[in-house]
Formats: structure tokens, C-alpha cells, sequence
């Protein structure tokens, strides 16, 4: 983790708040609100080379630096069940099984896209497990399981977010070679509610 942070700022020539991204006391970037939308600016450092950051922890910091400019949610989601249920109902049609309870198994390049989505909406995957269809019904495939929320567990979600989404990613990648595989899977939301795909 890096020292970055979020620190509340107003300045004269600006209409409103503007949050500054602050690494070793050096100002690296802002976010502010324009028209609704939140932006962020990155400065290049003193050698005007770019700035490098772990990822979980930028995305830490940028989600600070929008809930300091009263932006709660992802953009477009009025809460997050409205989220999974877009997600659910987007992806829906492409799943390859139905299991029970209407669980999803989704090919592979199904799953990347979901995992994008689930992202970009503000919900973490929590948990992938890949299966083969044998005679129309699933099988699991020994080793491809991970349920991430245990290997982030107790971290601030924003971090748990970014985390579990970029080992989900990482996980799908490394299964793409996998000819025939499906994949069920579960997202989370920052209440800790988990719901299958």
C-alpha cells in the first residue's frame, strides 16, 4: 500500500469542492465533479514521468475522493440490488445451464464480460467455480475454485471490491485456454450480501 490519500480542498477559481489526490504530501492529481460526472486528473511527477499506483489502492482513494464529492454509488445504479439485478438480467440469455435456484453457467468469454460489468458497476465477484457439461449437466473441475471474499475478508470495501475483482479477472484469464468450461458465479455488495449469477 502507498501513501496516497484524498484530502478536501475549495478552491477560489473552482465552483465547488475539489478533492486532491496527495502521495508523500505531493499533490499527484484531483477529482472533482463536471456536469454530474465524477473526473480525475493525474499530474506527471517532478521528471514528468507518470505516477504509478497499486491498483486496489488507487481505487481505494478514488472511491474516498468521490463519496468527499457526495457521489454514494456507480453511475447509473440507484442502489445496489438494482445493480445485480441489471447485471443479471444483461447476461441472463447467455448463460450456457441453468442449475437450481436458476443459477447461471456461463462460457468463458461470458464470465470476462460479467466480470467487467460487475466492476464497473460497483459489486465485487466473490466467487467463480468451473464445470464441464457432461451429458447436459455440470460437472466441477477440481481446482478451478476460488472464493475470493474469504481471501479479502475484513478489508474496507472499497479494497475488497478491487481486490476480489482483479483475482476474479486474473483467475478467468488463466482458465480462457480451458476448452468447454462454464463458470457459476456470485457477486457481492457492501453489506456483505452475496448472490449468485
Amino acid at each position: 500500500m502507498t501513501d496516497l490519500r484524498a484530502r478536501e480542498t475549495t478552491p477560489p477559481d473552482w465552483d465547488g469542492i475539489v478533492v486532491e489526490l496527495v502521495e508523500e504530501e505531493r499533490v499527484v492529481g484531483i477529482v472533482y465533479l463536471e456536469d454530474g460526472v465524477v473526473m480525475a486528473e493525474f499530474y506527471p511527477d517532478a521528471d514528468s514521468d507518470p505516477w504509478v499506483f497499486d491498483l486496489a489502492d488507487l481505487q481505494r482513494v478514488l472511491d474516498t475522493a468521490a463519496a468527499m464529492l457526495g457521489v454514494d454509488q456507480p453511475a447509473g445504479a440507484t442502489t445496489e440490488a438494482d445493480a445485480v439485478d441489471r447485471l443479471a438480467e444483461k447476461f441472463d440469455a447467455a448463460a450456457e445451464y441453468r442449475g437450481e435456484g436458476d443459477e447461471g453457467f456461463y462460457p468463458l468469454p461470458v464470465a470476462l464480460a460479467i466480470a467487467a460489468q460487475a466492476d464497473a458497476v460497483g459489486l465485487a465477484l466473490v466467487s467463480l467455480e468451473g464445470f464441464t457439461l457432461v451429458d447436459g449437466e455440470p460437472v466441477p473441475v477440481s481446482g478451478l475454485r476460488a472464493d475470493m471474499a474469504d481471501a479479502h475478508q475484513g478489508e474496507a470495501w472499497p479494497t475488497f471490491r478491487a481486490a476480489c475483482n482483479l483475482q476474479a479477472g486474473a483467475l478467468l484469464e488463466r482458465w480462457v485456454s480451458r476448452t468447454g468450461l462454464v463458470v457459476a458465479m456470485e457477486v457481492g455488495d457492501s453489506d456483505g450480501e452475496r448472490y449468485v449469477l
